[in-house]
């Protein structure tokens, strides 16, 4: 993704609702133990859907019901909307964080109808059969054994850079939580929260090093 690319990603209407969103829980929102042991199970599952449903999807070149897909439509979609909710749970922002999830919501039902319109153009009977059988973002028990099928694959994963969220709220999780420690609880700067600094730290530069790699292939290429 090129710098032009990510310009236009980040103008999209669900970034510009998360930017104030984001200054208010930095400056006026905490984690406990207890919200963070409340939370993390959405938070693990959100991250663990989209990473399944990258490893499957091939966006608007083929249909793709294998994976995720055969469950739910919009894996991703549904994986940021557990994470999102992880994250009001472990900052305890319950009552912005409603109004928060349901604007987010409000703009993938948009989104989702733009994109749905586009695949029954281009997929005609066949996206029409698949959606009739899957619902768009609640799971369904029993899996979707129409359209083509294909296995999982840890290369596309991959070129889909899904890491990259996944170590930035690994991240934010470390982050908040030794907001908590050191500027809450007053705690000492003991091993533990080096050990969480350290490993916030790494995880940064393995994305910045994946950056930096990604740029001189660009260039040589």
């Amino acid at each position: 993704m090129n710098i032009k690319e990510r310009f236009k990603r980040w103008s999209k209407l669900r970034f510009a609702i998360m930017y104030p969103l984001g200054v208010f829980v930095v400056l006026f929102s905490n984690s406990d133990d207890r919200s963070i042991m409340a939370s993390i199970w959405f938070i693990i599952a959100g991250l663990l859907l989209r990473l399944w449903a990258n490893s499957y999807a091939i966006k608007m070149d083929r249909l793709t019901t294998s994976g995720p897909y055969a469950f739910v439509r919009h894996p991703l979609y549904l994986g940021t909307m557990l994470i999102i909710i992880g994250f009001v749970i472990m900052l305890k922002i319950y009552y912005i964080g409603v109004l928060f999830v349901i604007l987010i919501a409000a703009v993938y039902y948009d989104t989702i109808k733009k994109e749905e319109a586009m695949l029954e153009i281009k997929f005609k009977e066949a996206y029409l059969r698949y959606k009739g059988k899957v619902r768009a973002m609640l799971p369904t028990l029993s899996a979707y054994v129409g359209g083509e099928k294909w296995p999982f694959s840890f290369k596309r994963l991959i070129n889909s850079q899904e890491y990259k969220p996944f170590l930035w709220v690994i991240i934010l999780m470390i982050a908040f939580h030794l907001k908590d420690e050191i500027m809450i609880e007053r705690e000492a700067m003991d091993a533990k929260i080096w050990m969480l600094f350290i490993s916030a730290f790494i995880l940064g530069m393995i994305d910045i090093l994946g950056e930096l790699a990604r740029y001189r292939k660009s260039v040589l290429f």
